[in-house]
Formats: C-alpha cells, sequence, structure tokens
C-alpha cells in the first residue's frame, strides 16, 4: 500500500489565538489565586493601634496633616524602621511623610515629572501606619486603607492642577493610571495591611501551570492530527446528526443521585439564607441525602472499569491511570470554583457570611469526588477480597465504620470523620460487587431493611442521639456533608425501595432520550457544573440583594456588576468545554491499546509514574478541598500549600498518569517536565516565614526522586543513541 505524504504543517492562527488565551488565563489564575488572606478582626483592641488610627485621620486632611507626627505611637519607629519628617507639597499644605519613601512603579519609584513626590511619601507613611497595627495584632479596616488610596488619588490630580507643566490631559492619564494600580494591589490584598510575599515561588509557580496546560493541549492537538481522514468524516456526520451515546442504567443511577444530592444541598442552603422555619427544611434533607445510592452506582462502575481494562489486557497500573487520568482532570474545574465564585460574590457585594456559605456549597462535590477517588483506587483489591471472603469484607467495612463513629463521639479530630465516611462509601461499593455476582435480595428483605432503616433514624431523631438534618449539618464529614450514621440510615432506606420498585422504575426512566441526557451529563460534568454554580449565584443575588442585583425597578437591562459576576462563570465554563469536554461529549472516551513499557527500568518508571501521579493529584485535591472549610493558604506542616501550588501538584499529577495512559511514561520530557514541577513547591516552602522539616523534607525527597527518574531516562536516551550510531 503506498504511504500517504504528509501534508506541510502551516502555522494556525487559531492555534496562537489559543496560546495567547491560555497566557491570559494561567496569569489570571496566578493573580486571583495569590491574592492575600482576609484580615481577621483583632482579639481586643490595642493602645498603640489606636494612636496608629488617629495619625492616620489626620494624614487624610491635608490642613492637619503635619500634626500627625505629633500623634505617632511612642514605638513607631523602632517597630517600623521609618524614619518620619513633613514637606511642603505643591499646593501649599505641609505633610507628614516617609523620608525616602516615593510613587511605586514596575520600573522603581518614579514621583513623575509633575511631581506627585509628597504625596506618595505621605502615602507610604499612611501605609506604615497599617503595618505597625497589623504587627501589634490589631489591623485597622480595610475602609481605612481605602481612604489612603482615596486621598493620595484626589492629591496627583490636585497636583496637576497646580503643576500641569503644560501637559494637564497627560497629568490626569497619568495620575489615572497610578490611581488604578492603586486600586489593583490593594484589591489583590484585600485591603488589608500591605505586606508582601515572595514572588519566585508564585511566578515560578505560574509559569510551571502554563506549562503542563500547554504540553498536554499539544499532545491533544498532536493526537487529533494523527487521525486518519477518512475516519474524521463519519465521526463529524454523527455529531451533526446529534445522536449522542446513551448511558448505562448504573451510569443514570449515578448522575441522577448527584444531581438529587447536590440540587438538595443548594435548596437546603437556600431555604435557610431566606429564613425559612428549620421544621420545613429538615425533612426535605432526608430525600436529598443520597450519597450512598450514588457510591453504590460508582462501585458497579468501578468494577464494570475494571473487568474491562483487565479484559483488554491492562493492569493495576493501566486502570489506575485510565480511570485515575479523567476523574481527577474533573478536579480542575474546582479551582475554577474557588477563585471564581468567591470573586463574583465579592463582585455583587454579596455579605460575607452569605458567601463563606455559598462557597462551602458549591465546593462540596469536590470532597465527594475525592472520596470517590478513594473507592477508584481500592477497587482492585476490595474486588479481590469479595471474591475470596464476602461476609468478612463486608464484616470488617461495617466494624470500622462503627469504629469511627464511636471515635467521632470521643475526640474532637477530624480523621474519624473522613475515615467513617470512607469506610460507608466502600460499604456500598460492596453491595454493588455482590449485585454484580448475582446477588438479588427478596423483597421481604427489601422491605424490612426500608422499614428497619426507617425506624431506626426516626428513633435517632426523637431520642436526640442524632440530627433531624442529615444534608447541610455543620461539622459533619464534608465529602457527605450530613452525619455519617444518617446517611448510612436514609441510604439504606433509598436503596431498599429502589430495589422495591426497580422494574417499574426502569421501565418507566431508561428510555433512549433519557439515557443520552445521561451519558451526555456524565461527559461535560465541568461545563454542566460551572453554568450551574452561575444559576444559583443569580439566584442568591436577585433573593436576597435585589436592590444591588436591579438597582431600578424595570430596568432594561442587568446591571454591569452582574453581567461580570455571570462573566466570571460562564467564561470558564466554555473554555472548559471547548478545550476539554467538546472532544467527548457525544461518546465516552475509548479503553486506550496498551503500550506496555520495556521490561527492567521502563517498567520501574511506569509503576513509579502511577503512585507518584495519584501521590501529588492527592496534595492539589486536598489542599484545594481543605478551601472549603475557610482555609485559603492551606499549610498542614509545610506539606499542603497555597491555591498556586495546589494547582501545580494536581497538574502534575494528572501529567504522569496520562503518561502512563499514553506509554510515554519511560520518556525523558515526561520526566524533565516532573522535574521543573517540582521546583514552585519546593520554593514555597523554603521561602516560607517558616519552613517546617516535614514540609521541607517532603517536597525535597519529591524533587530529588524524579529529577533521578529524569537523569535514568536521559542517559538511557543517550545510550540507546550511541549504539544506534555505531551500529
Amino acid at each position: 500500500m503506498p504511504v500517504r505524504p504528509t501534508p506541510p504543517r502551516r502555522r494556525s492562527s487559531g492555534g496562537v489565538a489559543r496560546l495567547l488565551l491560555l497566557l491570559l488565563l494561567v496569569v489570571g489564575f496566578g493573580f486571583v489565586a495569590s491574592r492575600s488572606e482576609a484580615t481577621p478582626p483583632p482579639a481586643a483592641p490595642d493602645p498603640a493601634a489606636a494612636d496608629a488610627a488617629r495619625a492616620i485621620d489626620a494624614l487624610l486632611d491635608p490642613s492637619r496633616s503635619a500634626q500627625a507626627v505629633e500623634l505617632l505611637p511612642a514605638d513607631f519607629e523602632a517597630v517600623t524602621k521609618v524614619q518620619v519628617g513633613t514637606q511642603r507639597a505643591l499646593d501649599g499644605t505641609v505633610r507628614a511623610v516617609h523620608v525616602g519613601g516615593g510613587c511605586s512603579a514596575p520600573w522603581g519609584d518614579d514621583s513623575t515629572r509633575w511631581n506627585f513626590g509628597t504625596p506618595c511619601r505621605s502615602h507610604d507613611l499612611g501605609y506604615d501606619l497599617l503595618r505597625y497595627a497589623e504587627k501589634k495584632g490589631s489591623p485597622l479596616s480595610a475602609e481605612v486603607r481605602e481612604a489612603l488610596d482615596e486621598r493620595l488619588t484626589k492629591d496627583m490630580y490636585t497636583t496637576c492642577e497646580v503643576n500641569p507643566r503644560g501637559t494637564l490631559e497627560l497629568c490626569r492619564t497619568v495620575a489615572g493610571v497610578y490611581s488604578a494600580g492603586l486600586v489593583v494591589n490593594s484589591w489583590h490584598q484585600r485591603w488589608g495591611p500591605p505586606v508582601g510575599k515572595p514572588l519566585l515561588p508564585l511566578l515560578s509557580g505560574v509559569a510551571v501551570i502554563g506549562l503542563l496546560l500547554w504540553h498536554r493541549l499539544r499532545d491533544r492537538a498532536r493526537s487529533a492530527a494523527t487521525v486518519e481522514p477518512d475516519a474524521v468524516a463519519p465521526h463529524r456526520r454523527r455529531r451533526r446528526l446529534g445522536t449522542v451515546a446513551p448511558a448505562t442504567p448504573w451510569t443514570l443511577l449515578g448522575v441522577g443521585s448527584v444531581a438529587v444530592l447536590i440540587l438538595g444541598e443548594s435548596a437546603v442552603a437556600l431555604a435557610r439564607w431566606a429564613g425559612a422555619p428549620e421544621h420545613w427544611v429538615w425533612p426535605l434533607t432526608w430525600p436529598a441525602q443520597t450519597a450512598v445510592v450514588f457510591f453504590v452506582a460508582a462501585g458497579h462502575v468501578n468494577a464494570a472499569a475494571w473487568s474491562e481494562i483487565t479484559g483488554s489486557g491492562g493492569g493495576i497500573r493501566e486502570y489506575l491511570a485510565h480511570r485515575g487520568s479523567w476523574l481527577l482532570r474533573l478536579t480542575l474545574v474546582f479551582a475554577v470554583v474557588a477563585l471564581a465564585v468567591p470573586l463574583a460574590l465579592e463582585v455583587l457585594h454579596v455579605p460575607p457570611a452569605t458567601a463563606e456559605g455559598v462557597v462551602r456549597v458549591a465546593l462540596h462535590p469536590l470532597w465527594l469526588l475525592g472520596l470517590y477517588l478513594a473507592t477508584v483506587v481500592l477497587t482492585p483489591l476490595l474486588q479481590t477480597l469479595h471474591r475470596r471472603a464476602p461476609r468478612a469484607t463486608s464484616l470488617v467495612l461495617a466494624l470500622g465504620l462503627a469504629t469511627t463513629v464511636w471515635l467521632d463521639t470521643v475526640t474532637t479530630l477530624p480523621w474519624p470523620d473522613h475515615l467513617g465516611a470512607l469506610a460507608l462509601a466502600l460499604l456500598a461499593q460492596q453491595a454493588a460487587l455482590a449485585y454484580r455476582e448475582g446477588f438479588r435480595p427478596s423483597r421481604r428483605q427489601l422491605l424490612l431493611t426500608a422499614v428497619g432503616g426507617l425506624a431506626t433514624l426516626v428513633l435517632g431523631v426523637s431520642t436526640g442521639n442524632l440530627p433531624r438534618a442529615a444534608l447541610g449539618v455543620e461539622g459533619a464529614p464534608p465529602a457527605l456533608a450530613g452525619p455519617t450514621t444518617s446517611a448510612l440510615l436514609v441510604g439504606l432506606v433509598h436503596v431498599a425501595v429502589l430495589g422495591l420498585v426497580a422494574a417499574r422504575l426502569r421501565s418507566l426512566v431508561c428510555r433512549p432520550n433519557v439515557l443520552r441526557l445521561a451519558g451526555l451529563a456524565s461527559r461535560v460534568p465541568m461545563s454542566l457544573y460551572l453554568l450551574y454554580l452561575t444559576a444559583v449565584l443569580l439566584l442568591v443575588s436577585a433573593v436576597y440583594l435585589p436592590r444591588r442585583f436591579w438597582p431600578e425597578l424595570g430596568a432594561p437591562g442587568m446591571p454591569p456588576r452582574a453581567l461580570l459576576a455571570i462573566a466570571l462563570l460562564v467564561g470558564p465554563a466554555v473554555v472548559v468545554f471547548v478545550w476539554v469536554e467538546r472532544h467527548i461529549w457525544h461518546k465516552p472516551p475509548p479503553v486506550p491499546v496498551w503500550n506496555h513499557t520495556q521490561p527492567g527500568l521502563g517498567t520501574v518508571l511506569s509503576h513509579g509514574a502511577t503512585v507518584a501521579g495519584f501521590g501529588f493529584a492527592g496534595l492539589g485535591l486536598v489542599g484545594f478541598a481543605l478551601m472549603s472549610l475557610g482555609t485559603e493558604n492551606v499549610r498542614v506542616d509545610g506539606v499542603l500549600l497555597d491555591p498556586v501550588q495546589s494547582l501545580v501538584h494536581l497538574l502534575l499529577g494528572i501529567t504522569l498518569l496520562h503518561s502512563v495512559r499514553s506509554g510515554t511514561s519511560n520518556a525523558p520530557r515526561t520526566w524533565l517536565l516532573a522535574a521543573m514541577a517540582c521546583v514552585p513547591p519546593l520554593l514555597s516552602v523554603t521561602t516560607s516565614p517558616s519552613p517546617t522539616p516535614a514540609g521541607v523534607l517532603v517536597h525535597a525527597a519529591a524533587c530529588a526522586l524524579v529529577a533521578l527518574a529524569a537523569v535514568a531516562t536521559a542517559a538511557r536516551r543517550l545510550i540507546s543513541s550511541g549504539r544506534r550510531g555505531h551500529a
């Protein structure tokens, strides 16, 4: 057969546009993710901080600015090492200033030819007082910093009036640019104390995020370019006809249970924010707590995937790479949620308490997804144990669940909750495995299970041993959003009822169009979830903040703030669909033909990439998940890092798992890229004010192992090339 000539490659303007868009998104993420933590309220007012506030009040009034020197706290210069003096501004007023200060610009201090120097130095003194109050443990409010910025803006425009130098409009333009820079910088620091952060970890982390995303998109483009033209036409024709591959009934059950769980938790939260009576709210949580149903369906899907991959010649390594690379990709949407949702709520001026609740609800599926990933990893082991000793395996899991529930009553540590949720998920998965192997409970057993579970739940609520609500309970395991015991009892009732009505329900819902919709939802969950959050955001704003959402009743258009808030979620949804989900929305990704690596080093690298992929992804996933508990820059012994480094870990894990799936885990470029990605987290740990030994050890060891793999693969490539050259 003749070889078809390869057409010459042409530069695509679309490729350049995608690269520029990727650069814009990565830089924007880095800027938003690196915002300072919200300033906590002071535990007790400090007299010295009160003196600092009085000095700032004087600075804000040009006519008495010089009095600020006398109002400074007694130890101000000793604490801040700042030399204070007075200077006459061009408008004739005498200002208290930070001697040696100036107008900050990207290229250094620049007071411009119109001489903004004195107002800038007075503004610097105000910032010094903010830092002083923060060091004293009594940070001043955000309004104080905002007032200082407004004072400098007015002073710069006044300087343009009294000293235009023949270019009044140009002076006003420069003053506007400086003022915009002030606002952006203060917003980036959440209007708190102007404390700087190390830039090297941030910049390197953002660069690595861009590199990892570009590498993945380039690989996808190359894979698409290798598809035969004859195979593309029918492929596209099927899309134009709108034929979507239907889901299996188990996938439909999983999609439906997740939808009910998310909608139920959102409805409960919205009802509570609206002030609905609790006796109207808690009954809704019992039918909405479908976590157990989800894990039963997920267990069946996991077992089916394990059987399919082993049937195609794969093993544990290939199973974990195939399932993990796709499921971990879903976690990327929560990087968007964790940053875009709070920002959109801030744009709409939603109160902080309400915003915190919305973010918690929005990030709840991340915990659920993390628990699902744990069941995916444990599926091969538990399926083997189930085949050998099904009753003993279920008994051990049940005892483990009971133990964690008991430990939760005697300790305040969070780990019993997480272990209990995992044990419950694995028990549900065991039920799915038993069903796959032919176990069918009788209708009498199902009826007794439903009645017994409901009676036990009612008894627990009546005696006060269980809360009335089974969803949206504070202090409950985040993955379940409710007490483990309540989730178990409600889940038993749900599963038993579904078993009783299974035949009728199957004929009612397992229709072609319903299955196609479920298949579509299972393949584009990220886009759908972002659009759903957009609707929730609009509902929260329109119902609870109507005057800010529509300032005038009957206004013909939506206000700019609302449009910006919508764009913060709809824009990422479009990007996610076009770059990630557009290629698979019509049918599930196929199980690849496994490219088994060579024995020896290749096998070691493949196993190492699988373990390291899940390890790095786990660090990133937990780092983002902890943000849902109200912690923004999370540091657990220096191992879990800020959002930028968490995303680096997550992308690195996805990249390594994809290398196993594509058979490139023994390629030097894979490990060279991984070695580069290990550097920013290590920099973040070592440049922190108080680096911990555990954090330094973990990240340094990871860098060393990855670098060793890069050297080994590069050396083998050079040796192989040398041998071919001699031959």
